[in-house]
């Protein structure tokens, strides 16, 4: 069976807090089976963003810390956005229901080593998304083909005076999904069983995390009978007592993950 998929942008500006770099992606599926995916873009400053077209054939080079990197034409038509002035979409969605986007990683990001041999086939961080919603029609073509790839560590003008740290989430139209992060200048790829991206630490940090809740449910619990006392809640919404309530990416993972996960 075919499934849609739908991309929803829901971008925050949270102006008036500053440093805030708060991320939130999610993988929503019906009953019917169909997919939808969206996210949070919460940063204290203002991304300058513009939605862009891509239409099949259109041809890219990317930028490395040594001058060009790859070059590519698009295999599939795509949409999405881009920031500030470099023109390759960071979120966004091809003809072919592949959505990928990128997250802020601080602390963990490590980008290859850009050399003569590798140079050719390097993108920068905020590249990469491009070249997998241009590429690619699932999960599976895009764990294929990250061979061919590497990230460099390169300084773009808009994004500061180091290079952006990014890590990245990917879906199908099927609902299956994988989350990339740079890590000691590799590609590491993991399931995302869960749909959920949110930022550090590591996407595998944050599965272990969600153990520490799996108490939590969507169901009220019973009234407690202590010594004839019957300690009953004090409304809806007791089987989630515990679940966290900050903004620091753990608590939004587990949040997210929470609130997506279908039980009937």
């Amino acid at each position: 069976m075919i499934h849609n998929t739908v991309l929803i942008f829901l971008i925050s500006f949270q102006l008036f807090v500053s440093g805030i770099t708060a991320c939130t992606g999610i993988l929503l599926r019906a009953k019917d089976n169909s997919i939808v995916t969206g996210r949070t873009v919460e940063f204290g400053v203002d991304i300058k963003m513009s939605v862009a077209v891509i239409p099949r054939n259109f041809q890219f080079v990317g930028n490395t810390p040594k001058g060009k990197g790859m070059a590519y034409k698009a295999k599939y038509a795509t949409f999405g956005i881009y920031c500030f002035d470099v023109k390759k979409l960071m979120d966004g969605m091809n003809e072919k229901g592949l959505v990928a986007a990128a997250f802020y990683f601080p602390g963990y990001a490590e980008y290859a080593h850009i050399t003569t041999e590798n140079q050719s086939k390097a993108l920068s961080p905020v590249e990469f998304p491009n070249w997998i919603l241009t590429q690619f029609a699932t999960v599976e073509e895009v764990k294929a083909g990250l061979s061919s790839v590497v990230i460099a560590p390169t300084i773009l003008d808009s994004w500061g005076s180091t290079p952006p740290p990014m890590h990245y989430v990917v879906y199908d139209r099927h609902g299956k999904s994988i989350v990339i992060e740079p890590i000691n200048g590799k590609l590491v790829v993991s399931e995302n069983v869960v749909g959920v991206i949110t930022n550090s630490p590591t996407f595998d940090w944050h599965l272990t995390n969600l153990r520490n809740y799996i108490n939590l449910t969507p169901f009220n619990v019973d009234p407690l009978h202590l010594r004839g006392l019957k300690l009953a809640p004090f409304g809806q919404g007791s089987g989630m007592r515990g679940l966290p309530g900050d903004f620091t990416p753990p608590s939004r993972f587990v949040r997210a993950a929470v609130f997506c996960h279908r039980t009937v």
